[in-house]
């Protein structure tokens, strides 16, 4: 059943501040702290959420249906979505989708999901991908994209015409530039690989990561922050040869920006980092004591069902081959526990959402909403089956990736009141 409301839990808070160093915190009008404040060494304020503040009548919600739904099964071939990188809304209400399937950009209105135009296509001359990964949108309207292939940005029109692209590259050695978080006034927020460590054997949580921003006017990159890579396993051989393999349920950082800033998170623990993009300083840092949940027999088999689920949608498998191969994949190196979470974004006004662990599978849970100044506001439940990983939240909407029953993709937009 959907879920449009959020949960209602405390009532509406009343802030009270009974310290100016170390022992701030928030009060709701029954006298029980919201929020406590403490303030590190290096200046840092940790704001630690201990209720959600919103109460009878204050949460947000979701309309329950999609006011613009894009995608068809049989239909033009200009609404068959195979493999959504990226949606995107533009400021008169449009959408811009791409697809990494065929490498092309398609523009729809904001009203009917009526096709307006298709651009770019596969090959590596201006204006065309060997691997759209990532679509964003400029306040001009201009279109963003990166092709991770090409390792290149490339810039268009709103209305579909090629401009530049623009070759990323790493202003230090062994780093490699591998993707998109988002848009920051004309820069993109962008992720490197830092490869500068001898490469280590086991689970390791190599290469490292470092974020930065890149210029969109001379390609220009500056440094914001450094943090652990995913874990994964690495095995070597004598012959010189090695092999990489994922470690399922394994931690790693997850990163959304908006509002001028990165919110970086490391899945070991719910400690959330705001970095400001203007210079790369921590403004600010959410921290919630969630205890780590051990991995059981259960979550091996929820694994094993999800490959043998997506081998066959995006792997090519009949379901005979897959269930061939539920032994071994039975058998892959799993982390001793789950991650704390799975998703994390950030809204246009700043807002974070983070969404607690589940398993492959199964019914998501509710996103968990945060203010910038680190207030928990309360729960959201979106449609089930939208992913918002590719398409974004704004002030008044949810843009995303729904798949329907025979597994098409289709774009949705849903309406958001606050």
């Amino acid at each position: 059943m959907t879920r449009s409301n959020t949960t209602r839990q405390t009532r509406t808070p009343k802030w009270l501040l009974f310290s100016l160093g170390l022992g701030l915190a928030a009060c709701d009008t029954t006298g029980g702290p919201l929020t406590t404040m403490e303030v590190d060494s290096a200046g840092i304020p940790i704001t630690t959420p201990l209720a959600p503040a919103w109460g009878p009548g204050d949460e947000w919600t979701i309309s329950e249906e999609p006011f613009v739904q894009i995608g068809t099964i049989d239909g033009p071939v200009e609404y068959q979505l195979a493999s959504v990188a990226r949606a995107v809304r533009l400021s008169n209400g449009d959408i811009v989708v791409g697809d990494w399937s065929n490498q092309v950009l398609r523009r729809y209105d904001d009203r009917e999901g009526t096709f307006v135009w298709e651009t770019s296509g596969p090959g590596e001359g201006p204006g065309e991908h060997e691997l759209l990964e990532w679509v964003g949108a400029l306040a001009s309207d201009s279109i963003v994209t990166w092709d991770g292939y090409l390792r290149r940005v490339q810039i268009f029109g709103p209305d579909g015409s090629f401009g530049r692209s623009i070759r990323v590259e790493a202003p230090w050695s062994d780093f490699t530039p591998t993707g998109v978080q988002g848009i920051w006034g004309r820069s993109l927020v962008m992720s490197f690989a830092d490869y500068r460590e001898e490469m280590p054997e086991g689970v390791v949580r190599w290469p490292g990561v470092r974020f930065a921003t890149v210029s969109l006017d001379d390609g220009a990159v500056a440094r914001l922050i450094d943090v652990r890579g995913s874990e994964q396993e690495i095995t070597s051989y004598p012959d010189g040869g090695w092999a990489q393999m994922s470690y399922q349920y394994g931690k790693g950082p997850l990163s959304a920006v908006s509002a001028g800033t990165l919110a970086v998170v490391d899945t070991e623990a719910f400690s959330i980092q705001s970095v400001s993009l203007h210079d790369g300083s921590t403004s600010r840092i959410i921290r919630r004591d969630e205890p780590l949940v051990p991995v059981t027999e259960e979550h091996v088999e929820a694994f094993v069902d999800w490959m043998v689920w997506r081998n066959q949608v995006w792997g090519g498998m009949t379901e005979e081959q897959a269930e061939s191969y539920r032994p071994s994949w039975r058998n892959r190196p799993m982390a001793p526990t789950l991650p704390v979470l799975s998703a994390v974004h950030l809204d246009k006004a700043g807002n974070l959402w983070v969404r607690p662990y589940s398993l492959p599978l199964a019914e998501s849970l509710p996103y968990e909403v945060y203010a910038p100044d680190g207030t928990w506001l309360g729960q959201m439940a979106t449609p089930p089956g939208l992913q918002l990983g590719d398409g974004e939240i704004g002030e008044d909407y949810l843009l995303g990736v729904w798949m329907d029953e025979q597994d098409v993709e289709h774009v949705r937009m849903y309406r958001l009141e606050k």
